[in-house]
């Protein structure tokens, strides 16, 4: 029963264009947003992460400009992955297909069409089969080592804040840093980003700094000791 279920859904997710609003998948969407799961929707959760990495998802060729909202880089939006350091770049991509999902759903720009970002994998060819979802620019890993994702010129899903994301670079640091912070080389990697985009010290932020609130809630990210703590060691080595 549980294999039909889930080739069910790889049939869905991959023949079609609309296979986002399907009840069965709009169920599997929910648990991501879902602070406390049971046994039984982690494992569901889980299997659905596994077929959207696995599976070449629909998404279609052509669609709505999201670029024509970005505007000169002011800031610098702070994340963590809240994950292990050692994620893949194709599971940071299927959390932030989840974001886009999310507008498809309601806005009207887009609203009843297939998936679409615009978005490629840095310095890789614009094709269907290189369109990535990912929410952030950079991504660095506990070494310092610096991974761009996408194009300084793509408008993405990162900070919660609409004006915010039309004027910033969005980089996330590998890890769950809830209660500890980053390493020295990450800071430093983090420090040359935001240098080589000539951003003022008072125009770096970490996302529960950023974030809409009164809509979106609050968050943690980049972690609880952020602004205490690790800001001021960032800040200081600008």
């Amino acid at each position: 029963m549980r294999e039909n279920r889930l080739s069910k859904i790889k049939d869905l997710i991959e023949t079609q264009p609309l296979w986002y609003k399907y009840d069965e998948i709009v169920k599997c969407l929910n648990l991501f947003g879902k602070k406390k799961l049971s046994r039984y929707e982690k494992s569901i959760k889980n299997d659905f992460k596994k077929i959207l990495k696995t599976s070449d998802f629909y998404i279609s060729k052509s669609g709505y400009n999201w670029d024509q909202w970005r505007q000169p880089i002011e800031y610098a939006v702070i994340h963590h992955t809240s994950s292990a350091p050692t994620i893949s770049l194709n599971e940071l991509n299927i959390l932030g297909l989840r974001l886009y999902i999310e507008q498809f759903l309601k806005d009207e720009d887009v609203k009843d069409q297939p998936l679409y970002s615009g978005h490629y994998w840095f310095n890789n060819l614009h094709t269907k089969e290189n369109m990535t979802f990912v929410s952030y620019h950079y991504l660095i890993r506990p070494s310092g080592k610096i991974i761009q994702l996408t194009d300084d010129s793509s408008f993405l899903w990162h900070a919660g804040n609409l004006e915010i994301n039309r004027k910033s670079i969005g980089i996330a640091l590998a890890g769950k840093f809830t209660d500890k912070e980053p390493t020295d080389e990450a800071l430093r990697s983090v420090v040359k980003i935001i240098r080589e985009h000539k951003i003022a010290k008072k125009f770096v932020f970490g996302h529960k700094e950023v974030i809409r609130k009164d809509i979106l809630g609050e968050t943690e990210c980049p972690g609880r000791n952020f602004i205490e703590s690790w800001k001021n060691r960032l800040i200081k080595m600008l």
